[in-house]
């Protein structure tokens, strides 16, 4: 053990967990400690297995409140287990099912068409274009009407909710007004909405939060859930910068982005290959084994994404970027994790992963038409939870 792995991730971020792994050797699975509670930190295909094996591992408690109220909200689903995950789990799959994201995937790609073509001849940040525009649009897919200041103020600042969640200087404190902000806005909006005035649009997101399936919750943590749906979709903006510079690294794949399945297989290898979350983790509700370790109950059980991500025993040529490795290839659930592994019915892992995929292909398709030349470095801080191309990657348009 070498150390609180929380503390390692502080100081060094997506480089912690790399760094624990080489000092047990190599290891796929080791014990550490995460603020004095024991741990046993995972990756790979089985760990995963194990990480998402509810029979063995729930996530209530397992986040520091500190960072799961601030990125989740307090109460939010993804802390929740057993009969109340399922239920609140179902509800999010009904309102992020394939027709719904496809209607919001569409209006994406065509409000950011719409967008690039202001661009020729300036710089842009392209960071914060792709907050504004995916912000806006599902701002308005959910069913919140705002005048355009206050829809780009809502989507900065969804934005800093998540820039702050990894505990990085001033954009700590800054995420928390960020949250208290929005939180009250989506509760406003839901209790609005049960008193009719003004009325929800049929079938909206704010709607069946209001008065449909999410009517059994108070307004405050129907709010937090409406907020679990706008967050993660502005969220896609860390992985669409990391599209926007693998783009301009491999020009060789703009012709190809005409088609859709290169589209999915181009943003699929962005996701396995950025990083966003360095690591999950969860509380072992029995005892397991997995390699030589026995997980003990009340034990962390601490999952590396990106390690699983990039599993040399999964992935061949794991460090390179190839797009190509998804052709024709449905991605394994439990050796790619960019949000979470298993089944979305009946595990933790994210329901909008579908809408997910469809924001980058669309903003794959846009970008491939779109001359830009970065206009300073590309690279990523390693040690900054999340982390982004320098700069957000400001880039001038010919």
């Amino acid at each position: 053990m070498t150390g609180d792995l929380a503390a390692q991730l502080l100081r060094r971020g997506y480089l912690a967990l790399p760094h624990e792994h080489r000092q047990h050797g190599g290891a796929d699975v080791f014990g550490s400690s995460v603020l004095g509670r024991r741990a046993v930190v995972v990756r790979g295909r089985e760990g995963a297995r194990l990480f998402y094996d509810t029979s063995v591992v729930e996530r209530a408690g397992a986040i520091p409140a500190p960072l799961a109220n601030l990125l989740f909200g307090r109460g939010a689903v993804h802390g929740t287990d057993g009969a109340t995950h399922a239920s609140r789990k179902r509800m999010f799959l009904d309102l992020l099912d394939e027709d719904r994201v496809a209607d919001l995937a569409t209006t994406i790609g065509r409000d950011l068409e719409r967008r690039a073509a202001g661009w020729s001849g300036r710089e842009v940040v392209v960071f914060d274009e792709l907050v504004e525009v995916y912000g806006a649009a599902v701002q308005a897919w959910a069913g919140i009407i705002a005048g355009p200041a206050q829809t780009r103020r809502t989507s900065r600042r969804l934005a800093a909710v998540v820039d702050g969640f990894g505990g990085a200087g001033a954009a700590y404190p800054k995420a928390w007004l960020a949250r208290w902000w929005i939180d009250r806005r989506a509760r406003r909006l839901v209790a609005q909405a049960r008193s009719g005035w003004p009325e929800a649009r049929p079938g909206s997101v704010v709607a069946e939060l209001a008065t449909g399936p999410g009517a059994g919750l108070d307004a405050r943590l129907a709010g937090v859930e409406l907020v679990n749906i706008l967050r993660p979709t502005v969220a896609v903006a860390w992985a669409g910068t990391f599209l926007a510079r693998d783009l301009h690294a491999y020009p060789q794949w703009r012709a190809l982005l005409d088609d859709p399945e290169h589209r999915v297989e181009f943003g699929h290898e962005v996701r396995r290959t950025c990083p966003f979350v360095p690591a999950l983790a969860g509380r072992a509700v029995r005892r397991a084994q997995i390699a030589d370790t026995t997980v003990e109950p009340g034990d962390l059980i601490v999952l590396d994404v990106p390690g699983t991500n990039r599993d040399p025993d999964h992935w061949a040529e794991a460090e390179r970027f190839l797009p190509e490795r998804f052709a024709g290839v449905m991605p394994d659930p439990f050796a790619f994790v960019p949000q979470g592994g298993g089944d979305p019915t009946t595990g933790h892992r994210c329901p909008g992963e579908t809408l997910t995929v469809r924001i980058l292909s669309e903003t794959a398709r846009v970008l491939a038409g779109v001359d830009y030349e970065p206009v300073t470095d590309t690279a990523h801080d390693p040690t900054r939870i999340p982390t982004l191309p320098a700069r957000g990657l400001p880039v001038r348009v010919s």
